[in-house]
């Protein structure tokens, strides 16, 4: 597979994102994103299933794509039905599949395997067979 991580760590740098990582928050403390200062807090620690790969790709679309109130601090939750947290799934969705599947044939292209490969849960289903099919 492709290195996602690199990819997304371009993306920050094109964008002048700063990304921290850090294992000093308790596993309870999802990942930040910091609009002002445009910059992303990762927690090494933080206790869920997806995948780091997709919830960095999340929280650089809340700021590549913009988000509607740049003065807010926005929290990583995967099954937040707020309009900014799904704008910033389906944006995430869509540089994830670009990256991955530019090249590859739609026949060989499988949402199941992507979705497990970054622990998505199944009501991300329809969002990401959209995404997929849309390269």
């Amino acid at each position: 597979m492709k290195n996602v991580m690199t990819y997304l760590q371009y993306l920050a740098d094109v964008n002048g994102i700063t990304i921290i990582v850090t294992d000093q928050l308790d596993e309870y403390e999802s990942d930040k994103c910091i609009p002002a200062i445009n910059t992303i807090i990762i927690n090494e620690n933080y206790a869920t299933k997806v995948d780091v790969a997709f919830r960095l790709a999340h929280e650089l679309s809340h700021l590549i794509f913009g988000s509607r109130f740049s003065d807010a601090i926005y929290s990583f939750s995967i099954g937040s039905n707020r309009d900014a947290e799904r704008e910033a799934n389906i944006n995430a969705l869509k540089m994830l599949c670009k990256y991955l599947y530019t090249d590859t044939p739609l026949e060989y292209r499988n949402y199941i395997n992507f979705m497990n490969e970054f622990g998505l849960p199944a009501s991300m289903e329809n969002m990401v067979k959209d995404a997929i099919l849309a390269v």
